[in-house]
């Protein structure tokens, strides 16, 4: 089986064990369970938003600023990002035809079910709550995606007996 866009099968070892500690990490931050400590950071902002929202500037906030931001969750949603890459995109053992097939339907329903939550989430979260959930929708398609795709992979192995 040629699946260039694969990574090794070890790939998915790393991405489970870097997983976990950035996933505490977020929820941590999600739902403010304790204070992480900060990283100020110089980095450089595409847009500062209008004047309205950055107090600290004076009419219109220009492109390309470079401003001084606590880089924690940007380090955190890095982590899970790449994390849940190499947990999707690893190669299995017996990467074959059928296992392809599997990876190819699960993404169509992670990718139906994806846009069925965040449908249900615009009609019925407002405020803070749409932003928590603004924040894990990031992530779900992947979560949505592994559960399929290890529950089907699961569900044929063990039905299988060739």
């Amino acid at each position: 089986m040629n699946s260039n866009y694969l990574f090794p099968t070890t790939c998915k070892r790393v991405g489970w064990v870097l997983f976990v500690p950035f996933a505490i990490l977020g929820l941590i931050i999600l739902f403010s369970v304790f204070e992480l400590p900060e990283l100020p950071c110089k980095v450089i902002a595409l847009f500062n938003g209008p004047e309205w929202i950055n107090e600290k500037s004076i009419g219109p906030s220009p492109i390309f600023q470079v401003i001084t931001d606590d880089i924690v969750e940007e380090i955190i949603i890095i982590g899970l990002i790449i994390s849940l890459s190499l947990i999707v995109f690893s190669r299995e053992k017996d990467e074959d035809e059928f296992v392809e097939h599997l990876r190819a339907k699960s993404l169509i329903w992670s990718l139906k079910a994806n846009a069925i939550l965040l449908l249900s989430a615009t009609l019925l979260l407002y405020g803070v709550n749409f932003f928590v959930f603004s924040w894990i929708y990031m992530f779900s398609i992947f979560a949505l995606f592994i559960i399929k795709f290890e529950y089907e992979l699961y569900h044929f192995r063990h039905s299988n007996n060739d």
